[in-house]
């Protein structure tokens, strides 16, 4: 366990001003309203004075990037218990016009558009400064005890931003952002921390394919091949389990067309009709193929694989 540095930290807390213009901006575009985000407040928080939010039922998104889907983040709608009910009655009413007297299935779908909306603000305006491209996926609303997601559970400290939305004649609400340095750092375009092995082996393919392996010195273990020692890091990591998924296509739909969604409806997908599916591996592409049928179940025969080395590349960004 480590807490937050303060390299990190000051790099993060420099940036925000021009990150929340950015998400106020496109929030604006997509409700054709004023939406404003005053400079936040960024700061590193111990993981155990946010206990509190497991608890009681508190109303919560929970997202993450397609190209870091190991560091899920969350926003927290009203994060003290003085506030809560005060700040989800300010965020509906800004969503959806009024407050509904129960939050119902409808009512999450609302707040998980509003999420998907908040994080491809953060995508753009990180994607500006770090140069990277992000994609937001796996975005859900709640309405229970936070549970906090694997990568919070294994740090003292989170990066906290608390920060209040504003729209003309709307009551204006207050939000904090929660999210591990490891994912800080990729955002800002800044190098991982050096205790993430996926990242460690990704830094040693690179050095290898761009540095070339000096010849082992006489008279020491003159039977190893050169390439061992890239050999024996992977070899840690093959008992690892990964979580494969094949993707027939993506749509993005407004929360009403969703709500008119039904038994029998046909949701038209971005790909067209023989295109290749992609395979992935924890959310990264590392191969396309076509689907078969072998034995009356689903499979996919690959057409298209990724270097071994483009693959683990992925699996450590």
């Amino acid at each position: 366990m480590s807490e937050v540095s303060v390299e990190l930290l000051t790099q993060f807390v420099s940036k925000q001003p021009q990150v929340w213009q950015s998400v106020a901006l496109h929030l604006s575009e997509q409700s054709n309203t004023l939406v404003e985000i005053p400079t936040p407040t960024s700061s590193a928080v111990p993981i155990g004075e946010l206990t509190g939010l497991t608890a009681d039922p508190v109303l919560h998104i929970q997202a993450q990037f397609a190209e870091q889907s190991d560091a899920p983040c969350l926003f927290i709608v009203g994060e003290q218990p003085s506030e809560r009910l005060e700040t989800q009655k300010a965020l509906l009413e800004a969503i959806l016009g009024s407050a509904p007297e129960s939050l119902d299935d409808a009512v999450l779908a609302a707040v998980q558009e509003f999420g998907r909306h908040l994080m491809q603000g953060l995508a753009v305006a990180f994607g500006n400064i770090s140069g990277k491209s992000f994609t937001p996926e796996q975005i859900s609303a709640h309405l229970e005890p936070v549970t906090f997601p694997p990568n919070f559970l294994t740090v003292d400290e989170v990066v906290t931003t608390r920060f209040t939305v504003q729209i003309p004649d709307r009551a204006p609400f207050n939000l904090t952002w929660l999210l591990t340095e490891n994912l800080a750092r990729t955002l800002l375009g800044m190098k991982p921390l050096e205790a993430d092995p996926l990242a460690s082996l990704t830094m040693e393919v690179e050095s290898a394919l761009s540095t070339p392996t000096p010849a082992a010195p006489v008279g020491f273990n003159p039977f190893a091949d050169a390439d061992d020692a890239p050999e024996r890091n992977i070899d840690l990591l093959l008992d690892i389990p990964l979580e494969i998924s094949v993707e027939l296509g993506r749509v993005t739909m407004l929360v009403r067309e969703l709500l008119e969604v039904g038994t029998g409806s046909i949701v038209e997908l971005q790909k067209a009709a023989g295109e290749p599916v992609e395979v992935l591996v924890n959310g990264r592409l590392i191969a396309r193929g076509e689907v078969v049928v072998v034995e009356d179940n689903f499979a996919v025969r690959i057409t298209e694989i990724l270097s071994p080395t483009e693959r683990v590349q992925r699996l450590g960004a």
